[in-house]
């Protein structure tokens, strides 16, 4: 696994982050959640479009490829412009998607772009970051704990028709 990087997703690599996108998204979430509703998820959040002006939105958005062999095997989003009132007066970052495929969970992908994301934190003078976690995603719960996350709160997350609750999690950089 030595051969993974990290680096910035290129705007021209939009058709790559949105086909990684809903296939990770799916492979993690399709055993929870009805096909419908995933179907529905996936046209909103991972269209090629949308994807392609989020990451033409850098001044907010942040994306981060982990490649092995130039191919990308997970990413991360970060984006500087939504908070909570945990929050008031510090400027945070929050990690709104760090998604590995199945194959290298458990390895170092999640770990680079964990690394990473907290660098560009410290980086930007940020005070915090953070993240929303579905409450049974216990695996990627004990990850972000092993990073000095802890739960601060709770939030809706809607998945098609369907509503999930998530946990708010911080670190303080």
């Amino acid at each position: 696994m030595d051969s993974i990087i990290v680096r910035a997703v290129y705007p021209e690599e939009y058709k790559l982050l949105a086909k990684l996108g809903r296939e990770t998204f799916y492979e993690t979430w399709k055993d929870y959640n009805t096909e419908a509703d995933m179907q529905l998820y996936l046209k909103e959040a991972f269209s090629e479009e949308k994807i392609k002006i989020d990451l033409l939105n850098d001044g907010i958005n942040t994306f981060l490829f982990a490649l092995e062999n130039n191919i990308p095997v997970a990413y991360a989003k970060l984006r500087n412009d939504r908070t909570y009132s945990e929050f008031e007066g510090t400027k945070t970052l929050e990690m709104e998607r760090i998604y590995v495929r199945k194959e290298y969970q458990g390895k170092s992908p999640g770990r680079l772009l964990m690394d990473e994301s907290i660098k560009i934190a410290e980086n930007n003078h940020c005070e915090w970051i953070w993240l929303g976690v579905n409450i049974d995603n216990h695996r990627a719960i004990a990850f972000y704990k092993r990073y000095g996350f802890e739960i601060f709160g709770t939030k809706m997350f809607k998945l098609g028709d369907a509503e999930d609750q998530d946990y708010l999690m911080k670190r303080k950089l």
